[in-house]
């Protein structure tokens, strides 16, 4: 596993960055964005990303079978810190010759499938999420969020969008086991990270983000995944960190509503994430940090502070304070819902909708959205989760601060042809 890319990389960089925490930004993940660590790189090379991803294959296993698959995914933006805040990031589409982007977005919104990827208010950092929207008509759709944290987050958060979509859809698994195709692209994903910053110690890499060399670590990222098997109407999450995914079950007849969530944030003060934290080797430390979070800490010294017991990256954190990267897995079958359910919406979100919208607001406000005249209701409703969640940071912060803001909603009862 992950020998691929072995070769190619090699020691950490034991780098002892300090955590440091300013009480106004008591709520983000970890400390500052080195803006030094921001040069741009132009991700928008469609032929390129289609390899990254792994999409070559996808693409052409459609159209042998004479399917449409469509693709919409974040590519790091060229402004970087100088994105006006609460705007969209860059977005690449991948669809079929000819095809433009606004037919792309389209389509894909026609399979009941809505997105957005805001900047928060973070004068000195980039938009760090990302996403990823693949369908594949009658056969599967993979959704995916991204949170980083950390100087280089944003690079890492794209890196892991491009690799572990790839290793998952290449992995020979994913059509019979795919919580443990999952798995095994959750930990090579993390394993190329960690060979990376070895090669970047020891100085036979040198850090380029348009080569995708990246520190990482003191940088990594949640990583929340969703398989719709379509053929056999079967889900599958895949999750480390705190970016949530939730499923939302309306039965308009009856006037009910309810919210499930799928995932549980990775937190560190949980009694099994501690424990697996304190007696790792070497173990960790869980320490409450004053304002809002326990985070995790070396025995040597004050960091990584994440306030998150597992990520992908953080490479320092993995290997002197316990962190994981693999991801607990849950199982729906849609099809026994769709028995007792007339309505069924999954919402998968990073912190900056979390923070201050618990998962029943967030299903109700879904399920009252109503169109508008030129988008369906999941792109209108997670538009509008989005604006709340900035609302509410600014409130809270007395409009200083905002974390990165970044959901997809999937209106499960629309059944892709």
């Amino acid at each position: 596993k992950g020998h691929a890319a072995s070769h190619l990389f090699g020691r950490a960089n034991h780098s002892r960055r300090m955590a440091t925490y300013d009480p106004m930004r008591r709520r983000l993940t970890v400390s500052h964005c080195d803006s030094a660590k921001t040069a741009a790189h132009d991700s928008t090379d469609k032929d390129a990303e289609i390899q990254k991803t792994g999409l070559k294959t996808i693409f052409e296993e459609a159209e042998q079978l004479g399917v449409k698959a469509a693709c919409i995914c974040s590519v790091t933006d060229t402004e970087l810190t100088r994105k006006p805040s609460f705007t969209e990031k860059a977005v690449l589409c991948v669809d079929g010759p000819g095809a433009t982007e606004d037919e792309t977005k389209k389509w894909l919104a026609e399979q009941g499938i809505g997105w957005s990827c805001m900047k928060g208010m973070k004068p000195e950092s980039p938009n760090q999420d990302s996403f990823s929207v693949l369908v594949v008509m009658s056969k599967f759709a993979l959704y995916s969020v991204f949170d980083g944290h950390g100087p280089s987050g944003h690079f890492v958060s794209d890196f892991v969008r491009q690799n572990v979509v790839r290793l998952f859809l290449g992995n020979e698994k994913r059509t019979s086991d795919a919580g443990t195709a999952f798995v095994e692209a959750f930990e090579t994903c993390q394993e190329m990270l960690t060979h990376m910053c070895e090669g970047i110690q020891e100085k036979r890499l040198s850090v380029d983000s348009t080569e995708n060399v990246i520190d990482a670590s003191m940088s990594g990222t949640t990583c929340t995944m969703a398989y719709h098997d379509l053929e056999t109407d079967v889900l599958t999450i895949a999750h480390v960190g705190d970016s949530r995914a939730v499923l939302g079950r309306g039965k308009p007849k009856e006037d009910a509503l309810s919210a499930q969530d799928l995932t549980e944030d990775h937190k560190p003060n949980l009694p099994e994430e501690k424990k697996r934290i304190e007696s790792s080797n070497p173990p960790g430390r869980v320490v409450f940090d004053g304002f809002y979070n326990y985070r995790v800490f070396a025995q040597g010294g004050p960091y990584p502070g994440l306030n998150m017991s597992r990520a992908i990256g953080d490479v320092t954190g993995h290997k002197e304070a316990g962190l994981s990267a693999v991801p607990d897995v849950k199982v729906i079958k849609l099809r026994e819902e769709r028995s007792t359910c007339e309505a069924l919406m999954l919402v998968l979100c990073t912190d900056g909708v979390w923070e201050f919208i618990n998962s029943e607001e967030a299903i109700e406000e879904i399920f009252k959205t109503e169109p508008n005249e030129t988008e369906a209701v999941p792109q209108v409703a997670i538009q509008t989760l989005a604006k709340i969640g900035w609302d509410r940071w600014m409130k809270d912060s007395d409009n200083e601060i905002s974390d990165d803001i970044t959901g997809i909603l999937v209106d499960l009862s629309v059944k892709c042809p």
